[in-house]
C-alpha cells in the first residue's frame, strides 16, 4: 500500500506541471489503478484496485474492475458511469454496478455473494491523457459497507476533443520562403511623339462633361454578445443604429449578416446560437426601416473564429472568446 501511494504521489509531481484543458473523449479507453479504504462488515482495511473502462459517449461509460482488500476480500464488479460535465477538466460523475464478493470473516469462514454498489466521484484531467479519479461508494453483499478510493486514470484513443481541434488549428505552421523571381530586364520603349494641342472645341466639350465622385467604401462595424446569449446589448444597438444609417444612405447595396460563436460548447449548440444572433440583428435592422429583401443571414457557429481559442472552464470571458462571439456584416454591391 505504501509503495503504491508513493508511486501515485510521484506520478502527480510529474504530470502537475502539464496542467491544461482536457475532457472525456467518446470512444476512449481508460486504465484506472487506485488505492483506498474499505469497510466491509467486520473488515476495516486498506486495499488496491484496477479498473478498465470504455467511454461509449462523452457522458456514458462502462468499467470492469477488481479490488483486493488485504487477504480478507476480493471484489469483482462491472459499473456504469454517467459524466455530468464531459467537456471540462473537472468532471463529476455517478456510478452503479453489480458483481461478486469473495470474503473471509473474522471467524475464518468464507463466502461468495452477489454484490451491488452505487456511488459518486469525480475525474480531474491534468492533460488529454492523464488525470486523477476519486470515488465514494456504498457496497451491499451479505452485509452493507462502503469504500473510498483514489488513483490515476489514463485515457487512450477516442475522438479528438474540441479543445484539441482548436489548439491544433492555432499551432503555427512552418512557412516555406519561396525564392523571389529575378526581375526581367526592362524593355526600352521608344519615346512617344508629342501630341498636337487639343482644339478649343474639344476643351470646351470636356469642361461640359459632368464630374462623378469616387465610389464610397461602406464599412459596417461588427457587434458582440455576452456568453451563450443572442440578446442585443446597449452598445450593440448603438452600433446597429450607425450601421442602419449607412445602409439607408447607400441604396445600391445588400448586406449578408454572419452569425458567429466562440469555441465553448458543442458544434450543434454553437450553430444554433449563431443563427439566433444573426436573426436578432436582421429583425432589429428591419424595424429600423431597412427592407428585409436587402438583408440575408448565415450561421457559421465556431467554424470561422476571429481569434484562435482553446476553451477551458475558466476562460469563457477571455479576450479571444469575446472577440469570437459576434455578428459580422458582409456588404454586397447589387
Amino acid at each position: 500500500m505504501k509503495k503504491f501511494l508513493v508511486v501515485v504521489a510521484l506520478s502527480l509531481v510529474v504530470v502537475l506541471p502539464a496542467l491544461s484543458s482536457a475532457e472525456i473523449r467518446e470512444g476512449s479507453f481508460e486504465i484506472n489503478p487506485y488505492a483506498g479504504y474499505y469497510k466491509l462488515h467486520d473488515t476495516n482495511r486498506g486495499g488496491l484496485g484496477l479498473g478498465l473502462g470504455y467511454n461509449i459517449t462523452k457522458n456514458w461509460g462502462v468499467q470492469l474492475a477488481t479490488d483486493y482488500v488485504k487477504s480478507r476480500a476480493n471484489l469483482y464488479h462491472g459499473d456504469v458511469l454517467y459524466h455530468f460535465m464531459p467537456e471540462k477538466a473537472f468532471n463529476p460523475f455517478i456510478m452503479a454496478g453489480v458483481g461478486s464478493a469473495h470474503k473471509k470473516s473474522n471467524d475464518g469462514t468464507k463466502y461468495n455473494k452477489i454484490m451491488e454498489e452505487h456511488g459518486v466521484g469525480f475525474k480531474y484531467f491534468f492533460n488529454d491523457y492523464v488525470g486523477l479519479r476519486v470515488d465514494a461508494k456504498g457496497i451491499m453483499e451479505k452485509h452493507s459497507g462502503f469504500a473510498t478510493t483514489a488513483g490515476l486514470v489514463f485515457a487512450l484513443g477516442g475522438k479528438m476533443s474540441q479543445s484539441q481541434k482548436v489548439q491544433k488549428a492555432a499551432e503555427p505552421t512552418a512557412v516555406v520562403q519561396k525564392a523571389e523571381p529575378k526581375p526581367e530586364p526592362k524593355k526600352i520603349e521608344p519615346k512617344p511623339e508629342p501630341r498636337p494641342a487639343p482644339k478649343q472645341e474639344t476643351m470646351e466639350l470636356a469642361a461640359q462633361k459632368p464630374k462623378y465622385a469616387a465610389p464610397v467604401k461602406v464599412v459596417l462595424e461588427d457587434i458582440h454578445f455576452d456568453f451563450d446569449k443572442a440578446t442585443l446589448t446597449k452598445e450593440a444597438k448603438k452600433i446597429l443604429d450607425e450601421n442602419a444609417a449607412k445602409i439607408k444612405a447607400n441604396s445600391g447595396i445588400g448586406v449578408q449578416i454572419e452569425g458567429h460563436a466562440c469555441a465553448h460548447g458543442t458544434d450543434a449548440h454553437n450553430d444554433a446560437l449563431s443563427e439566433r444572433r444573426a436573426n436578432a440583428v436582421k429583425e432589429y435592422l428591419v424595424k429600423s426601416g431597412i427592407d428585409a429583401k436587402r438583408l440575408s443571414t448565415i450561421s457559421y457557429g465556431e467554424k470561422r473564429l476571429a481569434m484562435p481559442e482553446v476553451p477551458t472552464a475558466g476562460n469563457k470571458n477571455s479576450k479571444e472568446a469575446k472577440a469570437n462571439r459576434r455578428v459580422h456584416f458582409e456588404v454586397i454591391v447589387k
